[in-house]
C-alpha cells in the first residue's frame, strides 16, 4: 500500500495537475489526417479518387480515446498519441480520420460542447471513448490508489451513484444525439474501457474498482443500444492484461511516468483498435 505522509501529500498536490488522472480539460486538439497519400485517398466520404475507398473517420471522448498511455504525444494538452487507437485505425486503408478532437479530461458534456462541434457533417464513422469522468475517474484513482486516504470509498460511492441512478446513462444517450445531429449519416461506434486491475493486483480497492467498472460498462452498452449506436466491449480482449498481470497492458501508478498512469499502453490501444475494426468496416 502506498503511504501517506504529510510531505509527500504536499509534494503531490503540486504535481496532481499535471497526473494522469485525467485533469482538466484542455482545449480539444484535432491532430486530424485527411487521407491524404492513403490509397484511395480523397474527400474521405468513402468516395476515394481510385483504389480502396475510404470512410471519413472522427474519433471524440476523453484520455482512452486520446492515446494516454501509449506515449509518443503529438502534444501534451489532450495527449493525443500516435499510438492511439484512432491514428491504428486510421493506417487502415479503408479509414480515414478527418477529426481527432478527443482529449483527457473530457466529460460527455464536454464531448458535446467542445468536440462535437470539430465533426465533420459527413463523417461516416464515428467512435466514442466516454463517460469515466462522469463518475469521477481522477477522484477514485488519485484517493484510492495515488494517496491513498479516508475519502475515497466516499468517491467511489459517488461514482457507482451517477451510475446506478441512470445519469451516466442519460448522459451518453446526450452525446450519442449530438453526434447524430451533427453527422446525420454516420455510424456511431461506442466502447467501454478495460477492467484496470488483474485478481492478482496488491491494491486494496482493485476487486471494488472492477466490479464498479463493470457497472459503467454495462450502462454505457445499454445507452449505446436505446439511442442506436454499436457498443464494443474491451473487457474481454483485455482479461489477463491488467495492473499486476505478468503482461500488463494498463500503466501502473509510477511518479517518474504520472500522466500515463492508469491507462492503456501501446499494446493495449493496439487491442481496442482490433476490438473496434468489425464495427467500423
Amino acid at each position: 500500500m502506498i503511504e501517506t505522509s504529510r510531505p509527500r501529500i504536499a509534494l503531490a498536490a503540486a504535481l496532481l495537475t499535471a497526473l494522469i488522472v485525467l485533469g482538466s480539460v484542455a482545449s480539444p486538439s484535432l491532430a486530424a489526417t485527411t487521407g491524404k497519400g492513403k490509397p484511395g485517398g480523397g474527400n474521405g466520404n468513402g468516395n476515394g479518387n481510385g483504389g480502396t475507398a475510404q470512410l471519413a473517420y472522427a474519433a471524440l471522448g476523453d484520455s482512452y480515446a486520446a492515446g494516454l498511455g501509449a506515449g509518443s504525444y503529438l502534444e501534451t494538452s489532450c495527449y493525443t498519441s500516435s499510438k492511439g487507437y484512432p491514428a491504428l485505425l486510421d493506417a487502415d486503408a479503408n479509414l480515414a480520420l478527418a477529426a481527432r478532437p478527443a482529449c483527457r479530461g473530457a466529460t460527455t458534456a464536454d464531448v458535446i460542447a467542445t468536440q462535437v462541434p470539430a465533426l465533420p457533417a459527413n463523417v461516416a464513422r464515428v467512435t466514442l471513448t466516454a463517460g469515466g469522468n462522469d463518475v469521477g475517474f481522477a477522484n477514485v484513482m488519485q484517493n484510492c490508489f495515488v494517496l491513498v486516504n479516508s475519502t475515497c470509498e466516499s468517491h467511489i460511492v459517488a461514482g457507482e451513484t451517477i451510475v446506478q441512478s441512470g445519469v451516466l446513462a442519460q448522459n451518453v444517450r446526450n452525446a450519442i444525439a449530438a453526434i447524430v445531429a451533427k453527422a446525420p449519416t454516420a455510424r456511431v461506434v461506442v466502447t467501454g474501457y478495460p477492467l484496470l486491475f488483474a485478481p492478482t493486483s496488491r491494491y486494496q480497492w482493485a476487486a471494488r474498482v472492477n466490479t464498479g467498472t463493470v457497472a459503467l460498462n454495462d450502462a454505457i452498452e445499454a445507452a449505446a443500444a436505446q439511442a442506436g449506436a454499436t457498443f464494443v466491449d474491451v473487457e474481454a480482449p483485455f482479461a489477463g492484461h491488467g495492473i499486476g498481470s505478468t503482461a500488463p497492458w494498463i500503466n501502473d501508478w509510477s511518479w517518474l511516468r504520472s500522466n500515463d498512469s492508469f491507462h492503456a499502453n501501446a499494446s493495449g490501444y493496439q487491442a481496442y483498435a482490433a476490438a473496434l475494426r468489425p464495427a467500423l468496416t
